[in-house]
């Protein structure tokens, strides 16, 4: 077995995952936490679980979204929730909001092992090209964009009659999938989005992010964790570039070393990484005068 075959394989036991763990989706988040901790809102005919931290000063900035996923490329459960409370200690109320990208069908995935198996023998002395990428067969940016707009506007029917400013935060693939649905749908656009490290690995929507974020309307902080990906990397100061061009009046990047070191007698509760990213968007909404 070539080192083709073993990576197409590996790619799908990773799409297989999610697929047979949708229907614990929402038992997995619940067992995380206490019991009544965790509530639900109806996105399309499905339950969606959603945990909220009530800030802890007498009057509300306004409500944090954070969006979060299962794997690294996103902000995981654990991160969003250490996230959450360090916001929450400067007044946002935040809603921690778990999100799963759509994958391919089976029937897609038989289909691409096929082709792939036929490619092997007729291209077997064919060496591959580093950056050739077969993760796009299982995850589709168009599917994964209507995914998340339906609950981006089921969040938003939830917190209606919420008062104040509203923060979306997002991570990697999910960052990258929010532009795309703020774009095609103006009611989603938050009062600031804190997009941190986003990329698509696929060339063409990845190079996209690069437009899409310098036009949004609305204040973009662009958070780059240092060595994070390739694909990440490969649009850092092209991103900053187009929207000095575009004239984007509220845009920042900072780029957070990936080597955060923490020194403290007591015990550290929180990721280094992650109090970075509070602190500067905390410094971000004060810039924005909030």
């Amino acid at each position: 077995m070539n080192t083709q075959t073993i990576t197409f394989y590996i790619f799908v036991m990773v799409s297989l995952f999610p697929m047979t763990a949708y229907g614990d989706f929402y038992n997995d988040v619940s067992n995380a936490y206490l019991p009544g901790e965790v509530k639900s809102i109806m996105v399309g005919e499905a339950e969606a679980p959603i945990v909220e931290v009530e800030a802890k000063t007498p009057l509300s900035l306004g409500t944090a979204i954070i969006l979060t996923e299962p794997f690294p490329s996103s902000l995981t459960l654990a991160e969003g929730n250490s996230l959450a409370d360090l916001l929450a200690e400067k007044g946002w109320h935040v809603v921690i909001s778990p999100v799963n990208l759509p994958m391919a069908p089976i029937s897609s995935v038989d289909k691409a092992v096929a082709e792939n198996d036929a490619a092997q023998d007729s291209q077997a002395d064919k060496n591959i090209h580093p950056r050739s990428n077969q993760l796009t067969q299982y995850l589709n940016f168009e599917s994964a964009t209507s995914a998340l707009t339906l609950q981006l506007n089921a969040l938003n029917n939830y917190l209606q009659t919420r008062s104040g400013y509203r923060m979306i935060i997002a991570q990697g693939m999910l960052a990258t999938t929010y532009f795309s649905a703020a774009e095609l749908q103006p009611a989603l656009h938050p009062d600031t989005f804190v997009a941190i490290s986003p990329f698509w690995p696929e060339d063409t929507t990845n190079n996209l992010l690069i437009e899409t974020m310098a036009k949004a309307e609305y204040p973009v902080l662009d958070l780059s964790l240092s060595e994070f990906n390739d694909w990440e990397a490969s649009t850092t100061l092209k991103r900053k570039i187009r929207a000095k061009n575009e004239l984007k009046i509220h845009y920042r990047q900072i780029t957070i070393p990936s080597n955060s070191l923490a020194f403290s007698i007591k015990e550290i509760q929180k990721n280094p990484q992650i109090q970075m990213v509070a602190n500067s968007t905390i410094g971000w909404t004060r810039h924005l005068g909030w």
